[in-house]
């Protein structure tokens, strides 16, 4: 692990006043402890992203996609390989020297491979003109078990290949024309969303709930409203933030809108996972590390964080039944403390 996880009591959510207090000082104190130790690591790389955004007919027939296509299938080795040392770069990591996690050869052949496959199975789909929700149906379970693989070791892996799909993914839009890399924008948002998002999990833990049980009924209003949810959120902040700048570009950039969005959805589906599984460990485990590896890097500010959870609790009590909110609230609660000045500026 690349740190040592909090005693089991951290993961239960208790409910009684006393213990949520009590919960949440503890939460604090493990994050204190785990961001003092990631930010000992902070390059800043910049990095800039081309996509614009563009109407297109996926289906419209286009006389160059067969070549592009056989151009990259032919090249997508390199590809992999030139986004894993793009990777690298970003992190600021010796991968021979650094003492998280030393991959050896086979493990870095094995990761930018598994990457390089989704790639070209979703290719293949790109030169069918299938529509892209296509790849909901032959690549969702793939991807969600290629998700899995990487989350069970440590949340540097979960980072290193969602990097490592994210750098290959515009090596690959940078070759298309614009015509061509609008449409596979597409396909490579669909399969974006089930390597990030661990709505595999969510789903999972739902089956398994009573048809009345509290939190899946939470859940259950919540999962459908997530994008509205993230787009009410992103204009708050945004008018909170006017002039803030990313690496990406202005808060009002569309690129910058999009992973932005993206991300308080990333938040809400976290929300669902803590509630349905009535534990702390999906935040602990994934969400927080993956933050504090991340952010920092891309020149998101701990401020925006903050002022994004302020707003998610504010639009959350708006859009949810009471007795709705009250069930993820403990959760909100645990972020917003975690994420505070006490513990990512405490050092």
């Amino acid at each position: 692990m690349m740190f040592s996880q909090s005693q089991e009591q951290l993961n239960a959510v208790p409910s009684s006043s006393v213990d949520r207090t009590e919960m949440t000082r503890m939460a604090v104190q493990w994050a204190q402890k785990y961001y003092a130790k990631a930010a000992a690591h902070h390059p800043r790389t910049p990095h800039h992203f081309f996509l614009e955004n563009h109407e297109v007919d996926v289906t419209e027939f286009d006389q160059d996609r067969s070549r592009t296509v056989a151009e990259l299938m032919k090249n997508i080795s390199l590809l992999g390989t030139l986004a894993w040392n793009k990777v690298g770069t970003i992190l600021g990591i010796d991968w021979n020297r650094y003492p998280v996690n030393k991959l050896c050869l086979q493990d870095t052949d094995t990761l930018i491979q598994d990457v390089c496959n989704l790639y070209h199975q979703a290719l293949e789909v790109f030169a069918q003109y299938e529509y892209p929700f296509r790849l909901s149906v032959s690549l969702g379970r793939e991807t969600v078990k290629l998700r899995r693989k990487y989350s069970q070791t440590e949340p540097l892996m979960l980072v290193l290949v969602q990097l490592q799909f994210h750098y290959m993914g515009r090596m690959l839009l940078e070759w298309m024309s614009m015509k061509e890399r609008t449409v596979f924008f597409l396909y490579f948002k669909t399969l974006e969303d089930y390597l990030y998002s661990p709505l595999g999990e969510v789903n999972d833990l739902a089956g398994k709930h009573l048809s009345d049980s509290p939190a899946l009924i939470a859940v259950q209003q919540l999962l459908p409203i997530l994008t509205t949810v993230a787009h009410q959120v992103y204009h708050t902040v945004h008018h909170l933030n006017p002039g803030y700048c990313s690496i990406s570009g202005n808060v009002k950039n569309h690129i910058l809108q999009y992973s932005s969005t993206r991300d308080i959805e990333l938040f809400q589906i976290y929300l669902c996972w803590c509630v349905l599984e009535n534990s702390l460990r999906p935040i602990q485990r994934e969400l927080f590390p993956m933050c504090v590896i991340l952010y920092p890097r891309l020149h998101i500010s701990w401020k925006l964080i903050q002022d994004m959870l302020d707003a998610l609790s504010d639009a959350l009590e708006n859009r949810l039944l009471p007795q709705n909110f009250a069930v993820f609230s403990p959760y909100l609660q645990v972020l917003s403390e975690i994420f505070s000045d006490q513990v990512v500026q405490s050092v």
